[in-house]
Order: structure tokens, then C-alpha cells, then sequence
């Protein structure tokens, strides 16, 4: 048999890691809906990053997306944790991240 003509699956779900520079994110669900909280900051201008980073509240209807969602941006977190100028503006934003964790428990 041959198999050439398999279709291939389109991904659930794509993002880069150019826009943002994820520092933390934190789920939680109240009547049937989830919320994935990330922290990021925002490009500035060209690939400055800006300098106070964001909130931002994603909600879904569905568990399985929202499970999609969260697993693609902590991945996301694991590949611009290996860059070396991230790994710094991380630590610099420690009190933000810290804080975004008490909110978001």
C-alpha cells in the first residue's frame, strides 16, 4: 500500500518567539471556562524588548485547548530560557514575575 497520499494534520496552534518574551505563565478554570495568564514582555521597537512587562488573560471553553495553549507557551518559555540575553532580562524581572505568581496561585 502506499502512502503517499496521507494528509498531513495541520498544528492546533502556532506561535513565535519574537513578539513576546514569556516570563511566566499560571492557569485557572472557573465555570467551565479557562483562563491562561501570561506574563511577557512586548517588543518595543525592532528587538528591543519593552522594559515593563504585560498581563495578558487568555480564556477558553475548552479543556483541551486551554491545555493546548498553556503547554505551547511554556514551551515557548524553555526555548528563550536558552538564550543568554533572555536568562538576564528573566532575572532583572524577578519582582514582577514574583509578584505575577502570588496573583495568579
Amino acid at each position: 500500500m502506499n502512502n503517499d497520499n496521507k494528509q498531513i494534520s495541520q498544528p492546533k496552534l502556532t506561535l513565535n518567539d519574537e513578539d513576546k518574551l514569556y516570563l511566566a505563565v499560571a492557569v485557572k478554570s472557573a465555570n467551565k471556562l479557562t483562563f491562561i495568564y501570561t506574563l511577557a514582555c512586548l517588543k518595543a521597537n525592532g528587538r528591543q524588548w519593552n522594559a515593563i512587562p504585560t498581563t495578558e488573560i487568555s480564556t477558553f471553553d475548552n479543556v483541551k485547548d486551554a491545555d493546548i495553549y498553556f503547554k505551547t507557551v511554556s514551551e515557548i518559555m524553555a526555548y528563550q530560557d536558552n538564550q543568554i540575553g533572555n536568562k538576564k532580562i528573566k532575572e532583572y524581572m524577578k519582582e514582577y514575575i514574583k509578584t505575577f505568581k502570588k496573583k495568579t496561585r
